[in-house]
């Protein structure tokens, strides 16, 4: 009996050192749900993140990226173990959009000569695509060379040819059933007319409708959009530019875009979501602040809204100049700072060019490293950011008001993001609690309801 009592007493004994543990780590994860624990040099995350694949969805802001001449793609100039490092940085990052042309930017002619097609690089990028979990997206651009004045992929087809470009796209869309977005054309190339130096856009809407009538012909369920219009801000505004005309710190919208995307959106035989890109920096003039320029997706949002329900895609939004002397963490925070703009000012999807980091023209912060060494295909400070990011953001976020030079918060269901965009130390206060945040630093914090 003593024995049996003894035994009882130490199993009792050890069953309230486990229950007295429990309790503790499940006050200490509450006590993550209401705070901002450091997590790593770059971003501080709540433990615990949802890690479910996250599906694109009506009502909800998703973030992607287009690829272009250099990625993980396999080949003599790239190393297979970078490519395979750079597959996995992908697989991390739920949800994303990736979009591909159907020629250029590293893809060859689809149709070299008429009714001859080859669409296995197409379908080489798609695979890439969909075997690390993105969504595919395909823009219908460029065109083959037959079709236009020049080999570029800059010009438009001459309008005697756009029933047969029409014809490719709708072949396209028939023979990758898996991809439900197509994007008609790119940045308007070829639709600048010098004449009357402004858009062609009766032109480029004429082959747009040619376009989508041959689509949902042979792909009802298929959601196409455009015009893919090009806005980026002006230092100064244009001569004869209206007051009502968009501007601010960021500088001036040109009118001529945005009276092109209104003569699309009338004339159009009809659209699933609108396409627009731009940078968020004037190409010349003086270039204010990196946080006050991403306010230019804000007001461009607003105006959109005013013209169409249509869902707002921004398909490429360049944030970086040239020489901006950004660290990369602050180029990471001030991405995640444009992701905030976009998606608490109603945008569906934002997107960037090129995410192989430090790769032709545009400067931004990829996700992974460079593919031709061993040693790249690393993921980079955003890569580590954005899972975190994007789960706030599949809900609705406002941004909080008056914060600091530098500093943006924004909150919703979701959670709370708070980035410092600086090069300096910041103390923010979130929720009554004030928080140090390192410049370049990114935090995150989610709702227990998310």
């Amino acid at each position: 009996m003593l024995v049996a009592a003894r035994g009882r007493h130490r199993r009792s004994g050890r069953c309230a050192v486990v229950i007295l543990l429990a309790v503790v780590v499940i006050a200490m994860a509450l006590a993550a749900l209401m705070i901002f624990p450091y997590m790593s040099r770059h971003i501080a995350a709540i433990p615990g993140a949802p890690s479910r694949r996250i599906t694109p969805g009506d009502g909800q802001f998703s973030y992607g990226f287009d690829f272009a001449q250099r990625g993980p793609y396999s080949g003599p100039q790239f190393n297979a173990s970078a490519v395979a490092s750079a597959y996995r940085v992908l697989s991390s990052i739920p949800g994303m959009y990736e979009d591909t042309s159907i020629m250029d930017w590293g893809l060859p002619d689809p149709e070299p000569r008429p009714g001859s097609f080859d669409f296995s690089a197409i379908a080489s990028r798609i695979r890439l695509i969909t075997s690390t979990g993105g969504t595919p997206v395909v823009t219908l651009c460029a065109a083959p060379d037959w079709m236009k004045n020049r080999a570029s992929p800059d010009p438009a087809r001459t309008p005697v040819h756009y029933q047969d470009f029409a014809t490719l796209t709708a072949r396209i869309a028939q023979s990758f059933p898996q991809v439900k977005y197509f994007v008609v054309w790119n940045e308007l190339k070829g639709f600048w007319n010098k004449k009357t130096n402004d858009w062609n856009i009766r032109g480029y809407t004429a082959m747009y409708n040619d376009v989508y009538t041959a689509i949902k012909r042979v792909r009802p369920n298929a959601l196409v959009g455009g015009p893919y219009a090009p806005i980026p801000p002006d230092a100064a505004p244009k001569a004869g530019t209206p007051p009502s005309t968009p501007r601010g710190a960021w500088g001036y919208l040109d009118p001529r875009t945005l009276n092109a995307i209104r003569y699309w959106l009338v004339n159009k035989a009809g659209a699933d979501f609108l396409t627009v890109d731009g940078q968020d920096f004037p190409k010349t003039g003086p270039i204010t602040n990196p946080l006050a320029a991403t306010e230019m997706y804000v007001a461009v949002d607003k105006w959109l809204r005013q013209q169409t329900s249509l869902p707002i895609w921004w398909i490429e939004s360049s944030i970086q100049p040239a020489n901006s002397g950004w660290s990369e963490s602050q180029a990471a925070a001030i991405r995640v700072a444009a992701l905030v703009q976009l998606a608490s000012s109603g945008a569906r999807v934002g997107m960037q060019w090129q995410p192989q980091q430090g790769e032709g023209s545009v400067h931004d912060e990829g996700l992974w490293t460079a593919t031709e060494s061993r040693s790249g295909g690393r993921p980079t400070v955003l890569a580590h950011i954005l899972p975190a990011v994007l789960a706030v953001l599949r809900h609705p976020v406002t941004v909080v008001a008056s914060q600091r030079p530098g500093v943006l918060i924004a909150s919703g269901r979701g959670g709370t993001i708070a980035v410092n965009t600086s090069a300096v130390w910041a103390t923010v206060k979130s929720n009554g609690t004030s928080v140090s945040l390192r410049p370049g630093q990114v935090r995150v914090a989610y709702s227990r309801h998310s």
